[in-house]
């Protein structure tokens, strides 16, 4: 098919809802909130070997058409918006986890728009979410009534932080950097017209002029059904974009941010530094 799909990954608290609401303001984009797309594939990815009647047939058979299965859900899932002409923008921390499976299925070596941002910021602003959202979180373990604990378990391989650590560090492993199109969370608020051309440039699409002191929120998520207060995690800032606040580093001690952006993580506190515009 020549209907274009667009994939977003990145880390949490890293601006992919401002940057998802920034190109929504372009009238051929249909940006999502988090998409449950990818787990239908993965659903059918870790089912259809279980099926008596699938193995029952010639492998080479099923596995071509499995295949064509999962290209037309992904496909599927969109055609009312290719039909207006409308490329869908389909967020999800995932994708990029399962990079192998996408390109198989898609016949292609797919990219992904990838908001990043320090660890350590992203732990900060999750942890401020956490302190207003006292009336909704239920700690689960003891190590969840500290501040550290929290960050700690955040990191945890299956935290929310720590999932897509461990699938950045899979592509830079493989040294397939060139398949995210980074989109830094301080570039976007500091120079957020030449952080918008790049990625546009990147994805090779003409750009479009978007109005950077009217951002409107046209695209919602509901936090309760992430554990938080209602508009803590995916509310944005509307009117101007505005330079981020100064790094805030009290939320945590010197030893500690010192353990994650220059021991556990010094790779990825590299990678980003790196790619910073400045």
């Amino acid at each position: 098919m020549s209907e274009n799909l667009l994939f977003m990954a990145g880390f949490p608290r890293a601006g992919s809802t401002l940057l998802m609401n920034i190109l929504a303001q372009n009238p051929k984009f249909h940006c999502t909130a988090t998409s449950g797309l990818i787990t239908s594939l993965i659903n059918i990815k870790q089912n259809w070997s279980q099926n008596e009647n699938y193995l029952a047939n010639d492998e080479v058979y099923i596995h071509r058409k499995i295949k064509t299965m999962m290209y037309g859900m992904l496909y599927g899932f969109y055609s009312d918006e290719w039909t207006k002409g409308v490329t869908p923008i389909d967020k999800n921390r995932a994708w990029v986890g399962n990079l192998d499976l996408l390109d198989e299925v898609l016949n292609k070596r797919v990219k992904f728009i990838y908001p990043i941002r320090h660890i350590i910021d992203c732990l900060v602003s999750f942890e401020k979410m956490e302190r207003k959202s006292s009336l909704i979180r239920t700690p689960k373990k003891t190590t969840d009534l500290t501040t550290i604990g929290r960050a700690e378990n955040m990191l945890a391989p299956e935290g929310v932080m720590g999932l897509p650590i461990t699938y950045l560090r899979e592509v830079l492993y493989r040294k397939e950097w060139d398949r995210l199109i980074l989109v830094p969370f301080d570039d976007l608020l500091n120079y957020p017209e030449p952080a918008m051309k790049r990625l546009y440039h990147q994805l090779g699409i003409e750009y479009y002029n978007h109005d950077f002191t009217n951002i409107r929120q046209s695209i919602y998520e509901r936090d309760t059904s992430h554990g938080f207060a209602p508009n803590t995690l995916h509310k944005i800032k509307e009117g101007s974009i505005l330079p981020p606040n100064p790094r805030d580093l009290s939320i945590y001690d010197e030893a500690f941010i010192k353990k994650i952006e220059t021991e556990t993580y010094l790779d990825i506190t590299e990678f980003i530094n790196k790619n910073l515009s400045g």
